[in-house]
């Protein structure tokens, strides 16, 4: 039986409707373009029954989008850039600036805001000028980052500029003392590895292997499966080394492509087979419909309300699954507030087949899948958007957690260890938890911060579940003869 391969994002090319219009013209276009929003999303969209009428508009379409959304609808979203936007999807940035960080004010008695760097990048400027977790900053281009002035600020850091001007700190008895100003030169078209760290502990004579795993994508956009085959390769360092506990970082990780999700916790599961059921997924009428017509199944064997376990990894050859999971009587995932989507799909499908212990914080539920829309036939239209177009649920049926995953230990993240240092809050938990040194189970406190932004809510994708299948496009063109 062939398996179906689904990722935090689905990539489609629908094809609009050209005509001789002048799209020079931002207002012809943005009435093109509003017309192709909305007729793609009558068909694909998973509250398409909920759309207002349709409306012929010359307005921004980003403008446009936000009334065609459902009221739970948090995740669909619009760019202007369909390159930008799947060169993020890959983890692939024009202008990186070697770090994701997070906003916190400064002080409850003033406006200032102070960010903290989570981790730096491996192979960047930034990563080579000594910039590690921990450090915080608190001026950029020789401005004090205020609750008024962040979000212009922040962005310099994100824009095509070739560098910036950052002006770090130190915290010492409830004051600040700024460094001199470095200058920042940002990574250029920076492929970013999801894979960023993975070692094997030996506490108590047990072997405790640890991944952090920051964002699901196959590869960097070639096809080439490069990522996903490292994940494979640790998992099978993993067994070799014969772990027999396992902890998976994911409290950075927003999401990403569903076949990476797919891979992944099929590497985790015990008693891995072809037939082992990851995940039901439910469509709008104009997808159950097809799928169950006779043209469809004339066509295709596979049945798109199920995703199995995968067993191999399929790119010109076939490399089979390395699989832990019979090693394991539990997981522990250390989880974020910016733990999202593919994440949660893994950690949601793996809790029928054995214990699942969360520690950190609260994830931020979403349990539905994207696919990334864009015009394949007007190349004036550069605009694309991710619609919500399935929700997913796990072998027994479960999916309540849109408001997230609850931690079972409630740590807040420790800045001032790196990360896989044994004694970083949320991993010296797991291993105590595994160890036995743990007391009590009793939830920890969170440190008393007040947060106000991460460097992911500057990303246009806040969280992603992209999903790539030839049946998708089967749907479409059906639908467009």
């Amino acid at each position: 039986m062939k398996r179906f391969l689904w990722g935090l994002c689905l990539s489609v090319l629908f094809v609009g409707c050209v005509d001789d219009s002048d799209y020079t013209n931002q207002k012809t276009l943005f009435k093109y373009v509003n017309k192709w929003v909305y007729d793609n999303m009558d068909q694909l969209y998973y509250w398409n029954t909920t759309l207002p009428a349709s409306r012929s508009t010359s307005e921004n379409p980003s403008d446009y989008f936000k009334t065609l959304k459902n009221k739970d609808d948090r995740f669909s979203a619009i760019f202007d850039s369909y390159e930008e936007i799947s060169n993020e999807l890959n983890g692939i940035n024009s202008a990186e600036i070697g770090f994701y960080f997070q906003l916190y004010y400064e002080s409850p008695n003033n406006d200032n805001v102070v960010g903290v760097v989570l981790y730096t990048k491996k192979g960047t400027p930034a990563e080579k000028m000594g910039i590690i977790r921990g450090d915080l900053f608190r001026k950029i281009n020789g401005m004090q980052i205020t609750s008024s002035n962040y979000s212009t600020l922040i962005n310099s850091l994100f824009d095509n500029t070739a560098s910036v001007n950052i002006t770090f700190s130190t915290h010492e008895n409830e004051t600040y003392t700024d460094k001199a100003a470095v200058t920042v030169i940002k990574a250029v078209n920076y492929k970013e590895d999801p894979v960023f760290m993975d070692t094997v502990y030996t506490v108590q004579n047990k072997k405790i292997g640890y991944l952090v795993y920051n964002f699901f994508t196959n590869d960097a956009g070639d096809k080439s499966m490069k990522y996903d085959l490292e994940l494979n390769n640790v998992i099978g360092q993993f067994k070799q080394q014969n772990i027999s506990e396992l902890i998976i970082d994911l409290r950075y990780n927003r999401g990403g492509a569903m076949t990476s999700a797919v891979h992944l916790a099929s590497m985790l599961v015990p008693n891995l087979t072809t037939n082992k059921v990851f995940a039901y997924t439910e469509f709008n009428k104009n997808y159950t419909d097809y799928f169950n017509s006779s043209a469809y199944k004339s066509k295709y064997s596979d049945n798109p309300f199920v995703t199995f376990f995968s067993t191999n990894i399929n790119v010109t050859a076939s490399y089979p699954i390395q699989n832990v999971g019979n090693n394991l009587q539990r997981i522990f995932f250390l989880t974020g507030h910016n733990t999202a989507s593919a994440s949660e799909m893994v950690i949601n499908g793996l809790k029928p087949f054995l214990p699942c212990v969360l520690i950190g914080d609260t994830t931020v539920g979403k349990n539905v899948g994207s696919t990334l829309v864009y015009d394949k036939d007007n190349t004036s239209n550069q605009w694309a958007f991710m619609p919500i177009i399935l929700k997913y649920f796990n072998k027994d049926h479960q999916s309540d957690f849109t408001q997230g995953f609850i931690p079972d230990y409630l740590v807040s993240d420790d800045y001032k260890h790196p990360m896989g240092d044994t004694g970083e809050g949320l991993l010296n938990k797991a291993i105590r938890q595994i160890s036995g040194l743990s007391a009590s189970p009793s939830k920890s406190a969170p440190v008393n911060h007040v947060l106000l932004k991460s460097s992911f809510d500057f990303k246009p994708i806040h969280a992603g579940l992209v999903v790539k299948t030839q049946w998708i496009d089967s749907y479409l063109n059906h639908n467009n003869k």
